[in-house]
């Protein structure tokens, strides 16, 4: 066949209708389905609350205002629109995993429109083991907001659809419109899928690429790629400016003005350049090779995999090879965009890239085995297939073993807050007393052996009686949990927890006699040693 130049009316073609999509591809969606019901079934069959969730319970306007603060005014936007903004934990977890499976679909949908692949026996690799990965598990665990993160990836993925029909058919620029409105959204909702939409679209292209290179029904040219690239380039830097206007005129509007949550995490200036250097490799160490509970130890091969089979196409010397090689290695130092940020490794929960980069490679990796239907290769494709269900099985388990954590930590908070109720209803102040509650210290919660050791985990899983960085911080914490059972105790004045404070140097750790007492018009409950 003649090699013919691409144009902007074919090289994309018709996009596939979406009801035979999901219906040829079934066998991925209840797949899917089973892995997801794996690890957040307990979220939605045993309802609980987990770490500022219970803050939104007590005090959604204290939380609302916090987010317009940090720029995540398209958060509260979400839930305003979508009617989740009193918040309901089972509604939460069940409308979570929902998004999850249709984010499955959307994502699905898009490489598989990109790649010319509709139907695939290996769909389900790529949403399973992200959704399924331990990091995923830790940001959903914070019920609060991850139903409405998950509709903010949906737009991501959206966008890259709206982006790519704004691109390939004629007089289709309009599309852009609605691709910058889903960015703007997706980023002030959650800013870690600022870098997970730069990653999506490196991806895309890589697909895309790949498609082209395979059919070879039109001539590549390196122009063409450059300008591709640089158009989704264009695209995101438009979306990620008006985000910022957006978020001016938000704070403006209402007077608020920005919370240093994030600049404070940021490193630079504050540590030796080495040390930050130092960070950002560890980091990267730590990920590739499962340094850590949350760190899956496949990330290892799938990264050598890609590099391998990049390696061979540049051997090849593939049209616009260099082009997909940047991109790979652009998706492979993704995940690590905040960290060189920082200058310091993140929190567990903001780095969603890492497995969304790792299943997709996984997939992408098996997807061309399987394509080679010789008689060898197709025992060894059914050796890495099985292997892979092992792996995704392995991750599953270890991310449902940390919701089981989570579960149990709750219930013995729960049995902690009556213990601790009833001690103080025995200090005949009446049933809500009008004196003020002060917590110092901090008590673990009871796991049993088959949990997560608490060194291990990074926040999903502590108690709320736990987490006190200082006695003001704990003890907002802990009565904001209370609150949540019934029992709407009053908050603290800055002077009076310093002078229970004092008082509770003398005072015995629970739970002994006197570890809960009245004094001078404070009720003192002292769980550990003051941090401060």
């Amino acid at each position: 066949m003649k090699q013919k130049e691409i144009s902007k009316k074919n090289y994309l073609g018709k996009m596939p209708s979406i009801k035979s999509f999901i219906k040829e591809n079934q066998i991925n969606w209840w797949i899917i389905a089973v892995f997801l019901l794996m690890v957040y079934g307990i979220k939605i069959f045993n309802v609980s609350i987990s770490h500022d969730t219970e803050a939104i319970i007590a005090d959604a306007n204290g939380i609302y205002g916090s987010w317009y603060s940090i720029g995540r005014f398209g958060l509260v936007f979400l839930k305003k629109i979508l009617g989740t903004y009193v918040f309901n934990p089972y509604i939460a977890a069940f409308l979570m995993v929902f998004a999850m499976l249709l984010n499955s679909v959307v994502w699905t949908y898009l490489f598989g429109w990109l790649g010319k692949k509709e139907t695939s026996i290996t769909g389900w690799i790529f949403p399973s083991f992200f959704f399924t990965s331990m990091i995923m598990a830790e940001q959903s665990g914070f019920l609060l907001q991850a139903y409405e993160v998950n509709i903010a990836l949906l737009m991501v993925g959206a966008a890259l659809i709206c982006l790519f029909k704004a691109f390939g058919e004629t007089s289709s620029i309009l599309w852009c419109l609605p691709s910058i409105f889903c960015c703007v959204i997706a980023f002030s909702a959650y800013q870690s899928l600022v870098p997970m939409f730069t990653a999506g679209a490196a991806l895309c292209f890589i697909t895309f690429y790949d498609r082209l290179e395979r059919e070879r029904e039109v001539q590549l040219e390196y122009k063409f790629c450059l300008a591709l690239i640089i158009k989704m380039v264009v695209a995101f830097l438009l979306s990620f400016i008006i985000y910022q206007i957006a978020n001016k005129v938000v704070l403006l509007a209402i007077g608020a003005s920005t919370n240093p949550y994030i600049t404070e995490q940021i490193m630079w200036g504050k540590l030796p350049i080495s040390e930050c250097i130092y960070n950002i490799l560890r980091h990267i160490y730590r990920a590739y090779f499962g340094k850590l509970l949350f760190y899956n130890k496949a990330n290892l091969f799938i990264c050598l995999g890609i590099v391998i089979y990049v390696l061979n196409g540049i051997r090849k010397k593939k049209t616009c090879y260099l082009l997909y090689a940047a991109a790979a290695l652009y998706c492979l130092i993704s995940p690590f965009l905040m960290t060189i940020l920082m200058g310091n490794e993140p929190t567990m929960r903001t780095q969603i890239v890492l497995p969304f980069v790792m299943g997709f490679f996984l997939q992408y990796l098996v997807e061309n085995l399987w394509e080679n239907r010789g008689k060898v290769m197709l025992r060894l494709n059914c050796i890495i297939m099985i292997a892979v269900i092992v792996v995704t099985m392995n991750q599953s388990i270890m991310s449902a073993r940390l919701y089981y954590t989570q579960y149990v930590q709750y219930e013995s908070d729960v049995a902690l807050a009556v213990k601790i109720t009833d001690r103080i209803e025995q200090l005949n102040l009446g049933e809500i007393p009008q004196e003020p509650v002060v917590f110092i210290g901090a008590k673990g919660a009871w796991r049993n052996p088959a949990c997560i050791d608490s060194t291990q985990l990074e926040l999903i899983g502590h108690s709320f009686f736990e987490v006190s960085y200082y006695t003001a911080h704990g003890t907002k914490v802990m009565l904001n949990f209370l609150k949540t059972q019934g029992y709407p105790y009053m908050q603290p004045t800055t002077e009076q927890m310093e002078q229970a404070e004092k008082i509770a140097e003398s005072m015995p750790s629970w739970p002994d006699t006197g570890s809960v007492m009245e004094k001078d018009g404070i009720i003192i409950v002292k769980l550990g040693a003051s941090e401060n």
